[in-house]
């Protein structure tokens, strides 16, 4: 029976471990950074659809300049072809004139002439300019194609002959060229340039349209953005009502309950996230203040008995009083033998203090002599090392003057009979030169074997004074230990004057104590006075008896730290 149960409780504990996840259960954290999220994304689209509303009306914008820029192209070249045929006309007037007077060409005429072929080459620029623009619809090209066939025949049949029938001054020939061919094809001409005009003012009121309908476009977009955030909002409010603020005015009802001193409502909270951290926390602050009054009301029982104790004991002190009193006679005779054996160790202890400062003075001095010896034997060892240097070189000097009277043996060799006394003194510098490098070999191992005894010297001194520094500290360290317990010899000595004076007093105080016992009972009396008013003070707490040690509220399941902390470690 006792299994089956364990049973069924184990598989409580697994469904409710498997519970579904809940709303109530999400982080506040995490709920948060999902609303800033959310609220974000509306924010990059709400900035992606303006910048793509931008960029098309910038897209609009740049193709209206375009055709701008064609339909005043196509009217300057219209404009300019017109002023050369009218200064065309305008000189062969003045031209006429001029000859009817019998003057021949005026500077009028002459001027017109010119600027009317000014205006040509201004023209034939233009119509260049022109053509290499190619026009960005099939209208556009079809109107762009017939005012370049035209313009070709305007020029050739009509505007080049008549330049030339009048520098000939061939009247007849300009004005028929004129009235058969310019008239005609100028027509024409104006006919292409005003039909391509109107194709871009139609272009350009396309594109106005296009863009007022972006506008309004953008401006549902923008607006239906704002109404999805707006909806977003009140959602929020509502999510947070309930998974934060509901909660919360909760919290602080069962604050409210705790702070009138109620203590027997159970807080249960079945929530995971920041919520549930919280009131896991209130839980365990109420089961805290449960035991705190628990103990407190078990402390007041104590406190009354240990004063009904305390007025037991007064009576077993008053009659410990008056054996107390014998005791200290009998105290009082020990002590005067006692002071009289301190006083005796006081003055042993006075003078061995004097014989060890001498001692300490003498190892001073025996440490300072150990330690000359040591800085002595150490510049000796350092002379020491000096001298086999320069033995060294002696050595190598020796070992060159050596070589080099091989090389003369060998040169007066070479030089035969008149090289024999040569190498007579050759023999006898290399017989010095060896003798002496045998001699500074010799000298260099006695300076050797010297310096190692004397560095073992130094090492011996530098070990002595080592010692002696030890002893001096040894006999400081003595000297100072004499020196203790002479003052603690002085010390012993007025205080066992003063424990006299304290036994003589005890006496009278043991006579108070008779008097304390008394003032003692009426403390108790108080004690319980102050037991009766902590007791009132915590009986506005009210628990259950039964639930004191272990409340069984329902723990919040939540990973990490537990309480107020968790909600720190969330955030940082």
């Amino acid at each position: 029976m006792s299994t089956s149960k364990k049973t069924s409780a184990l598989d409580k504990k697994k469904s409710r471990n498997k519970r579904r996840f809940r709303l109530s259960d999400a982080k506040v954290s995490t709920t948060l950074m999902l609303v800033l999220a959310m609220f974000m994304v509306l924010i990059v689209a709400v900035g992606g659809m303006g910048a793509w509303f931008l960029s098309s009306n910038l897209d609009q914008v740049n193709a209206m300049a375009r055709q701008n820029k064609r339909a005043q192209q196509v009217y300057q070249l219209g404009m300019h072809m017109l002023d050369a045929r009218v200064s065309l006309l305008v000189a062969a007037r003045y031209q006429q004139e001029s000859a009817a007077a019998g003057n021949g060409a005026s500077e009028g005429a002459r001027s017109m002439l010119a600027t009317a072929k000014d205006k040509l080459e201004l023209v034939k620029k233009e119509y260049d300019e022109f053509r290499k623009d190619a026009a960005e619809t099939a209208e556009g090209r079809r109107l762009a194609t017939r005012i370049i066939s035209s313009y070709r025949p305007y020029i050739d049949d009509g505007i080049e002959p008549m330049v030339q029938a009048l520098e000939t001054n061939d009247y007849t020939t300009f004005y028929f060229v004129n009235n058969e061919f310019g008239i005609a094809r100028a027509a024409a001409f104006q006919e292409g340039i005003e039909a391509f005009v109107e194709h871009v003012d139609r272009v350009q009121a396309g594109f106005y349209d296009e863009a007022e309908k972006s506008f309004h476009t953008a401006i549902i977009a923008i607006g239906g953005a704002v109404v999805i955030g707006f909806l977003l909002m009140i959602l929020m409010r509502i999510v947070f009502g309930r998974m934060v603020v509901r909660r919360l005015v909760e919290a602080g009802t069962h604050f409210d309950r705790i702070a009138n001193g109620d203590l027997t409502q159970r807080v249960d909270m079945q929530s995971r996230n920041e919520i549930g951290v919280l009131y896991d926390a209130l839980r365990r602050m109420q089961e805290s203040l449960t035991r705190t009054v628990s103990v407190v009301r078990d402390g007041v029982e104590e406190i009354n008995l240990g004063s009904r104790e305390i007025f037991v004991g007064n009576t077993d002190l008053s009659s410990r009083t008056e054996q107390q009193a014998a005791a200290l006679q009998e105290t009082a005779a020990s002590m005067e033998e006692l002071a009289s054996t301190v006083r005796q160790n006081t003055d042993n202890a006075t003078e061995a203090d004097s014989l060890a400062k001498s001692a300490s003075e003498v190892a001073l001095r025996g440490g300072k002599a150990v330690s000359e010896v040591v800085e002595t034997m150490q510049e000796i060892s350092t002379s020491s090392g000096k001298m086999a240097e320069i033995v060294g070189v002696i050595d190598g000097i020796a070992f060159q003057t050596n070589i080099l009277a091989l090389n003369a043996a060998v040169e007066a060799a070479r030089a035969g009979e008149q090289g024999k006394g040569f190498a007579v003194v050759a023999g006898e510098v290399r017989s010095l030169a060896q003798r002496s490098a045998q001699a500074a070999k010799e000298i260099k191992v006695l300076i050797e074997e010297s310096q190692r005894k004397v560095q073992a010297g130094a090492k011996q001194a530098s070990d002595a004074g080592e010692i002696m520094r030890e002893v001096v500290g040894s006999v400081q360290g003595v000297t100072t230990i004499m020196g203790e317990i002479s003052s603690a010899s002085h010390e012993q000595s007025e205080g066992i004057d003063q424990v006299n004076r304290a036994v003589t007093e005890m006496d009278g105080v043991v006579q108070q104590n008779a008097s304390l016992v008394e003032e003692a009972a009426a403390a108790a009396g108080s004690l319980q006075e102050q037991a009766k008013r902590l007791a009132d003070a915590v009986s506005v707490f009210k628990i259950n008896a039964n639930e004191v040690i272990d409340m069984p509220a329902k723990s919040v399941e939540v990973a990490g730290p537990r309480g107020i902390g968790a909600l720190e470690s969330s955030y940082s």
